[in-house]
Order: structure tokens, then C-alpha cells, then sequence
């Protein structure tokens, strides 16, 4: 059986070109924030009540797209994008 291996795709349906893009174009947005999808345990606090982000007051629902900063403060990722429009990359709604 010398059946070809397959081969990885090349062209539109290859998604590496548009990562390489998009992480170059976005890195002034990124600066000090982990970006990832809040999971149920993002959506409660501490005392169990549910979580909110403190830019824009709306409940964390999961599967939204987060932005958790180096001081581990946690927001969604449009909010503090907005927010260090305004005040300047890397800063905290809460530690500032």
C-alpha cells in the first residue's frame, strides 16, 4: 500500500497567513492582556455571585471574548480595548 501521504492544505483554506497578519496588525491592542473565552468559572465570583465587567457592567456570559490583564483583572476584550483607547495601553479599570 504506497498510497500518498496526505499533505497539508495550501492556499485560501490554510489559515496561516491570516494569523501571522492578524498578530502583527493587533499588537499595540494586545499589549499585557491574555486573550481566551470565559469559561462558567468566569461568570461567577468569589462569593459566587455572578461576575461583571466592571467597564461595561454586563454579566460575563461563557464563550465571550475576554481580555485578562497581567494584574489577573479580567474584562471583556472589546471593553478594555475601548478602554485603553481612551486611557493608554495596559491600564487597569481597577488598579489604576
Amino acid at each position: 500500500s504506497n498510497s500518498p501521504l496526505p499533505t497539508p492544505p495550501v492556499g485560501p483554506s490554510s489559515s496561516l497567513p491570516a494569523v501571522a497578519e492578524g498578530s502583527t496588525r493587533r499588537r499595540r491592542a494586545t499589549v499585557g492582556m491574555l486573550k481566551y473565552r470565559a469559561t462558567e468559572k468566569d461568570c461567577v465570583d468569589e462569593r459566587g455571585e455572578p461576575a461583571e465587567c466592571v467597564i461595561c457592567f454586563e454579566e460575563f456570559e461563557v464563550g465571550d471574548e475576554m481580555g485578562r490583564l497581567e494584574c489577573f483583572c479580567k474584562f471583556h476584550r472589546s471593553c478594555i480595548r475601548q478602554w485603553w483607547d481612551t486611557k493608554g495601553d495596559g491600564s487597569c479599570p481597577t488598579h489604576q
